[in-house]
Order: C-alpha cells, then sequence, then structure tokens
C-alpha cells in the first residue's frame, strides 16, 4: 500500500491547482482572472452647481466660465464711497496669471442646473456657453490670493438690474475661486462713511466645455465628466463561491490635472447599460493615486460577492473621478489594460 502513497500525493496536489496556474495550501484562496466583455467611455456635461470652486480659464480642449448672481437687499445704493467686487482664491490650487473679463448675463441660470449647452433644466442658452453682452463690464488680471475690482455708479446699476455676470477668460490656464459653497464666495463690498455692508452671491457656478473622446478612446474625468464603463465576464467556477478580494487595475497613459493626486471611484451599475445616467450603486471601492502613476489598483470584491451571487445581474461597473464636480481634471487608460483577478475559496466539504 505504501508504495502507492507518492502516486496520491501527486494526484492530490493536482488538483488543488489554481486555475491561472499556481498552487497552493488548501486556506489559500484560488485566483482566476475574468476576461473583458466590453470597455467604453461615456461623457457628459455636467452642472456644477455643488462645487467648492468656481473655475474659469482655458486648455487641453477645456474652457471654463464663472456665472454668479448676487442677493440684494433693502441697502441703500445713494452716496456709496467705494463699490468692489471681492473673490478669493482656492490656495489648494496652483492657480494661474491670468486676463479676464466681466459681462452682463442676458438670460438667468439656475446653478443646480445649468452647464455649457442649458441654463436650467428646461432652457437652453441661445449662445452656448452663455448669453452675455459683447462689451465687458470690467476687465482685469488674476494675480496674488484675491482679486478686488472697482465699479462706479452706473456699472452697479447695470449689476442690479442684470440676470448676473459672467467671467471669462481667453488665455491658456485656469484659477479656481472659492465659491459660496466652498468658504468664502464672491461678494460686492459697498463703502459708505467707513462703513461697509457686504452684497453676498445668491447663486454661483461654473460651466464647462470639455474634448470629446475619440472612438476607442478610455477617459475618467471631472468637471466635464468622462466614465469608464467596464463590464467583465462571468465564469461558472465562480458559483457558490466566497470572494475575497477582486483586483482591479488598469494602465494610465496621460494626465491632465491641476492637483498631484486624484481620487478615482468604482460604482456597479442596477441595470443593463443604455446610457451616461444608468442608475448605479452607492461607491463600493475608492482609491488615491499620484499624477503621473502608470497603473491603478482598485480592489473590487463587493462586486464580484454580489455577481457571484446574482449572476444575471452582471451589467458591469462604471469607473470615474470622485468627485466629478470639485475641479476639471482628466485621466486617459489604455485600452485593453483592464484586468480583474478574483481570489476566492470554496465552501468546506459537509462532514459525515
Amino acid at each position: 500500500m505504501h508504495k502507492y502513497v507518492p502516486l496520491l500525493l501527486i494526484i492530490f496536489l493536482g488538483c488543488n491547482e489554481r486555475p491561472i496556474g499556481d498552487i497552493r495550501g488548501e486556506l489559500t484562496p484560488r485566483v482566476l482572472e475574468l476576461s473583458t466583455f466590453t470597455t467604453f467611455t461615456e461623457d457628459k456635461n455636467v452642472p456644477l452647481g455643488s462645487s467648492a470652486n468656481l473655475i474659469f480659464g482655458m486648455g487641453d480642449g477645456y474652457e471654463s466660465r464663472a456665472l454668479i448672481k448676487f442677493q440684494y437687499g433693502d441697502t441703500s445704493y445713494t452716496g456709496l464711497d467705494e463699490i468692489k467686487l471681492m473673490m478669493r482664491l482656492n490656495d489648494e490650487f496652483e492657480n494661474d496669471t491670468l486676463a479676464f473679463s466681466i459681462h452682463i448675463l442676458n438670460d438667468g441660470f439656475v446653478e443646480s442646473e445649468a452647464n455649457w449647452s442649458r441654463r436650467n433644466f428646461n432652457d437652453t442658452w441661445q449662445t452656448p456657453g452663455g448669453d452675455f453682452e459683447t462689451d465687458s463690464l470690467r476687465a482685469g488680471i488674476v494675480e496674488g490670493d484675491s482679486i478686488v475690482l472697482y465699479f462706479n455708479y452706473v456699472e452697479l446699476e447695470e449689476i442690479l438690474l442684470s440676470e448676473g455676470i459672467i467671467i471669462i477668460t481667453h488665455d491658456t490656464g485656469f484659477v479656481h475661486f472659492e465659491s459660496k459653497e466652498g468658504g468664502d464666495g464672491p461678494k460686492l463690498l459697498l463703502v459708505k462713511n467707513d462703513a461697509t455692508v457686504s452684497v453676498f452671491a445668491e447663486a454661483d457656478c461654473h460651466i464647462v466645455l470639455g474634448p470629446e473622446p475619440a472612438l476607442f478612446d478610455q477617459w475618467v474625468g471631472s468637471g466635464w465628466a468622462y466614465r469608464n464603463f467596464v463590464k467583465f465576464n462571468y465564469d461558472s467556477l465562480l458559483d457558490n463561491t466566497q470572494a475575497i478580494y477582486g483586483e482591479l487595475t488598469f494602465e494610465c497613459s496621460e494626465y491632465f490635472s491641476v492637483r498631484d493626486s486624484i481620487h478615482i471611484g468604482v460604482r456597479e451599475l442596477t441595470e443593463p447599460f443604455s446610457t451616461f445616467d444608468t442608475p448605479t450603486g452607492p461607491l463600493i471601492a475608492l482609491t488615491k493615486i499620484g499624477v503621473g502613476d502608470t497603473v491603478a489598483t482598485i480592489d473590487i470584491v463587493k462586486h464580484v460577492q454580489r455577481i457571484i451571487e446574482h449572476p444575471d445581474s452582471n451589467f458591469g461597473i462604471y469607473i470615474g473621478l470622485s468627485p466629478e464636480t470639485y475641479d476639471i481634471s482628466r485621466v486617459e487608460l489604455i485600452p485593453g489594460s483592464h484586468r480583474l483577478i478574483v481570489g476566492y475559496v470554496e465552501p468546506p466539504d459537509p462532514r459525515w
């Protein structure tokens, strides 16, 4: 009988071989790579009224403009000694020195709904990018930690009677100002007899025009939102198993970002893909990568376990920057670089 022991050991070791070839003990997860079914980029011109920044500038195919509407009270505007607009830069970003101009808006906007093409959900701009007077109200240069721009009575009256103002530039580069959602938002300061009255922003947002990805480009981005849709084929080897990890990796080729690091998140589609707005579940994974990193790795074990338990609901995932409304950033992924390595264990054998 002992002469058969070596043969039995070889058979048992062979049965413990993982699907991609490594040999592990019984307590080590088996490993399987799921093949890619499809992947592509979806993009959308999203409203940015909830952003902590007001961004204007242009570059790398983007253009951004800031919109502001002030909330006027019962303050008397006669006999003023000084009228000035103050906006503080967000020092979390490296801001460029830009020349800009301020124009009167001809049409109103809803900050939570406005984007480059629409001023609210129901109405489009007559001209994408905002409807405003051709002649500027004032012009200036962004320098230091804030801008302070002085107006006269006639200009103040124009602002009072208008639908708001828009700030634009034709210089390359971007500047980031604090919004009313992000802290010290824009305000008008009215000075009279050494007393200052602040008129705060009622609504503010920035609107962005972004580049269009080519047919096979793989992008994730914020400002103008880009999401990378990926669906992996389910493998029946995972039936009735427990996922220990699900290592999603992809390679990054190019970055456009004003920050040194960004967060990439993953959400699971809860319905078959139809459009950018296909319903998704909550954030299932989030990772921070440095701008310049060539490989991103995210553990999406929650997604893997869900498709093990509900393989008929394998609708794929969205990979995207988080948040999508904070700044203007883009990461280009290398097509065909997506991999999903799954570690799993099988349930123990039933006892006699």
